[in-house]
C-alpha cells in the first residue's frame, strides 16, 4: 500500500510513540516530582523527527527542502527566543487586569525602583535586587540558557511537525485546514501525556482533549508562519523550545491562579488571538 508521506509520517510518529506512551503509565496524577515526566516528554519529542528522517530517508527525497541555514530573517532567530516571553507577560498583565489572579508577593516584588526576588527563583545573574533592565536581561538570559539544553528535543520535534510534514498537509488540505489538522494531530499526540499530569495536572482531561489540542492549533499556525517567513527551521526550533521554558513564568508569577482554569482560558485566547494574526498576514504573502 502506497501511503501518502503526510499519512506514513503520522503512522510511523505515533508507532515511534506507543512504546513511550506506555513508559507513562508508572506516573502519578498525585505525584509532586515531575521531573520523571519532563524527561519523558523530551523523550517523546524524538518521535516526530525520528519518522520524518526515515521517511524522507527511505523514499530518498532529499533534504534540501529543510533549510537548517539562519534563513531569510536571521533576526526572527532571536524574536523566536523572545515571542514566547512575551505572551507570558501579556498573560501576567491580563489576568491581573481582569481580577483572575495577581503577582506572588513572596516570589516578586517592587519597592523603590527595585525588583526583588524569592530565593526560589534561579536566574542566570541571581536573585538579588536589581533594576528592571538588569530583571529583563536576566530573565530573557535564563530563558536562552535554559532553552539551549533543551533545542536539540525541539529540533527533532519541529523537524518532523513543521519541517516534513507542514508543507505536505497544506498541499492536501489547503493552508487553514492544513495547519488546524496538524495543530490537532500535534496537540492529541501529547495527550497521553497530559493525562498523566502534563502541563494540566488539576484538570488533565479537559486539559487533554480541550486545552492542549486548542493550543498546539494555535500555537502550530504561530511556528507555521514563521517557519514559512523565514525558511529556516531553527526559527520554529527555537520557538518550540521557548515555548516548553516559558510556560512556568505566568505559573510562579501568579501562583495557584496561573494554573486555573480561568487564566489558562485567557492564555488560549491570546494564542488564538495571535494565531488569527499571523494567518492573515500568511494569507496576504506579507
Amino acid at each position: 500500500m502506497n501511503l501518502p508521506n503526510w499519512l506514513s509520517f503520522l503512522l510511523l510518529t505515533l508507532v515511534i510513540s506507543i512504546p513511550l506512551y506506555v513508559s507513562l503509565l508508572r506516573f502519578k496524577l498525585t505525584d509532586e516530582d515531575k521531573t520523571g515526566l519532563e524527561r519523558a516528554v523530551r523523550q517523546m519529542m524524538w518521535a516526530p523527527g525520528i519518522a520524518a528522517f526515515a521517511i524522507i530517508s527511505y523514499k530518498q527525497l532529499g533534504f534540501e527542502f529543510i533549510n537548517f541555514g539562519p534563513g531569510k530573517f536571521p533576526l526572527l532567530l532571536i524574536g523566536a527566543l523572545l515571542l514566547p516571553i512575551a505572551m507570558e507577560f501579556l498573560l501576567i498583565f491580563a489576568a491581573i487586569r481582569f481580577n483572575l489572579g495577581r503577582i506572588d508577593g513572596g516570589i516578586f516584588g517592587i519597592k523603590d525602583g527595585w525588583i526583588y526576588l524569592s530565593p526560589s527563583v534561579r536566574l542566570v545573574f541571581g536573585h538579588d535586587k536589581q533594576t528592571t533592565f538588569k530583571f529583563i536581561m536576566n530573565l530573557i538570559s535564563t530563558v536562552g540558557v535554559a532553552a539551549a539544553f533543551s533545542l536539540v528535543f525541539s529540533l527533532s520535534e519541529e523537524f518532523g511537525w513543521r519541517g516534513f510534514l507542514q508543507n505536505l498537509i497544506i498541499d492536501r488540505f489547503t493552508l487553514t485546514w492544513g495547519l488546524v489538522l496538524s495543530g490537532l494531530a500535534w496537540g492529541f499526540w501529547y495527550a497521553p501525556a497530559v493525562l498523566r499530569g502534563y502541563r494540566f495536572p488539576d484538570y488533565p482531561k479537559l486539559g487533554a482533549f480541550v486545552f492542549m489540542p486548542v493550543y498546539t492549533v494555535s500555537a502550530g499556525i504561530v511556528i507555521g508562519w514563521l517557519y514559512w517567513l523565514s525558511g529556516s527551521i531553527w526559527v520554529p526550533a527555537i520557538f518550540n523550545a521557548s515555548l516548553k521554558v516559558t510556560s512556568i513564568i505566568s505559573e510562579v508569577a501568579l501562583g495557584e491562579a496561573g494554573k486555573s482554569r480561568r487564566v489558562r482560558i485567557v492564555w488560549l485566547w491570546l494564542w488564538a488571538v495571535l494565531a488569527g494574526l499571523a494567518l492573515t498576514i500568511w494569507y496576504a504573502g506579507l
